[in-house]
């Protein structure tokens, strides 16, 4: 498979993602409507309903066709590795939403005087979540008509300060689900430990046997024909890399 036919075909997905691809937003769920994770993730906080969205672009940007999500109605989430809203009655336009944890910023809770508590925050969108490219950020407003905000809030800083400490050690998030979210299990001094016992008597004879027979295995060709999905990853990388580009040159301007 030569460069030039991955760059057309990269070319040509670009392309099409380019004309729709808003499916690509939609969080995946069950046959009975509940969410289906990604690798790794849990739900650490399910908020109670009425929680409307509504999800616009800044003022301050200068942008020919502003964006724009409005939902009345719905369940937000947070997990491990993104806030998620599932609106109580979805449409062919809006079925979901979600971003990752640390994609937001500038998150703050207001309140007027006679109406119920709402949380915002500034949202760098996703490459492929059907936000157009030429919008560098969005703003995100829940709005919880039954309560529950400040229990999100409190659950949300608490998530991405622990986000930020372990992009700090070198851990990309996702890449240790889990890790440092929850407490660990309590001390049960009759559970089994691991085996303190050596191998047994034909153990190292085994392993010796084992060595000798990979030595004397002649060595494997390479593969005539690329991995399974390497087209569709190297697609997947070239257009986040181009929507990223495109981003970053809308906030430029």
């Amino acid at each position: 498979m030569t460069d030039s036919y991955l760059a057309e075909q990269s070319s040509w997905t670009i392309a099409q993602m380019a004309r729709t691809n808003d499916e690509d937003s939609w969080v995946m769920l069950t046959r009975d409507g509940k969410i289906v994770p990604i690798p790794g993730e849990k739900i650490l906080f399910t908020s109670r309903t009425r929680v409307s969205l509504e999800v616009t672009t800044p003022k301050e940007l200068q942008v020919a066709e502003p964006f724009s999500i409005k939902s009345g109605d719905g369940i937000v989430f947070i997990t491990n590795q993104r806030v998620i809203y599932l609106p109580v009655f979805s449409t062919e336009h809006f079925r979901s939403f979600f971003s990752p944890i640390l994609n937001f910023s500038d998150t703050h809770v207001q309140s007027s005087w006679v109406g119920p508590w709402s949380w915002s925050g500034i949202v760098r969108p996703v490459p492929g979540g059907g936000v157009p490219m030429g919008i560098p950020r969005i703003e995100v407003k829940l709005t919880f008509r039954n309560g529950g905000h400040s229990d999100f809030q409190s659950k949300f800083e608490w998530l991405k300060e622990r986000l930020h400490h372990a992009l700090e050690l070198g851990m990309a998030p996702g890449q240790n689900p889990g890790q440092n979210f929850e407490p660990p299990p309590p001390y049960d001094p009759d559970a089994p430990g691991p085996s303190s016992g050596g191998p047994g008597p034909g153990g190292s004879t085994d392993n010796n046997q084992a060595g000798a027979s990979d030595q004397n295995q002649p060595p494997q060709p390479p593969p005539d024909e690329p991995p399974p999905d390497y087209l569709e990853a190297q697609t997947s990388a070239v257009t986040i890399q181009y929507e990223e580009r495109m981003r970053e040159e809308a906030e430029r301007h």
